[in-house]
């Protein structure tokens, strides 16, 4: 009987308050996205900022490193499945997130071309972005602290 009570319960952690079998709950959602986040934000911590945008080699090596983890974060947290609840959110969220890393691959062509004004224009435009997005996901719950 009490083995019941135990799959009972991990079964209602996972679906949350109102689920079904077929959807997580938002609870369960909310954390393993936010697990999902963490593990990237460490990742993403260890790799050095670039000095200034003219630090053409720093910028290169640095981007070289961003851009792959964070195209692999925002895949892996929108393969888990939100519960339909917060699909529109999460959809916008990941549109928003999707469009971050589009300033920081013109930052790095620019800095291929040792353009110090078009880096700093892209990581500009990349940090306003990231804004957006980190003030959506703390609205939705996500939390991301590598800590």
């Amino acid at each position: 009987m009490s083995h019941l009570v135990v799959v009972a319960a991990a079964l209602a952690v996972w679906l949350g308050v109102g689920g079904s079998a077929a959807e997580p709950g938002r609870k369960a959602y909310l954390t393993h996205v936010s697990t999902v986040c963490q593990t990237y934000a460490r990742r993403l911590e260890r790799v050095p900022a670039p000095s200034a945008p003219a630090a053409y080699g720093d910028v290169i090596s640095s981007l070289r490193r961003v851009v792959p983890l964070l195209r692999a974060q925002e895949r892996a947290m929108r393969a888990i499945q939100a519960p339909s609840t917060l699909q529109p959110t999460v959809g916008r969220l990941f549109a928003i997130d999707r469009s971050s890393i589009a300033p920081l691959e013109s930052a790095l062509a620019a800095a291929t071309r040792r353009d110090a004004g078009w880096v700093a224009s892209g990581l500009a435009r990349f940090s306003s972005v990231r804004d957006r997005v980190h003030s959506l996901s703390v609205a939705i719950g996500i939390r991301c602290n590598p800590n």
